[in-house]
């Protein structure tokens, strides 16, 4: 059972950018790993981190992560960050 989904802000690196998803769930030990599983198989690459399990209120399990999206930035964007690292370099 999903308690929260938040989407982050996402990062720019030199090719690629990430996206965090703060994620909290409440199930089982089963749950979780099926929950993980699914992850595994999705299309595109998904980190977990920052994982915490423990005890919510009802006595059950509950687990916080940050799930990690990648993608590749298109030619524009890659092209866009060469410019805005030259323009620094100009300015030292």
């Amino acid at each position: 059972q999903f308690e929260y989904w938040k989407p982050g802000q996402e990062m720019v690196r030199d090719f690629y950018a990430e996206l965090p998803i703060a994620i909290g769930l409440t199930g089982s030990y089963h749950d979780f790993g099926q929950f993980a599983g699914d992850i595994a198989k999705l299309p595109r690459i998904v980190t977990l981190r920052d994982l915490t399990v423990g005890l919510n209120k009802d006595g059950g399990l509950k687990m916080d992560l940050t799930a990690v999206t990648y993608r590749y930035l298109d030619e524009e964007e890659v092209a866009k960050q060469r410019r805005e690292k030259a323009a620094k370099e100009t300015k030292k």
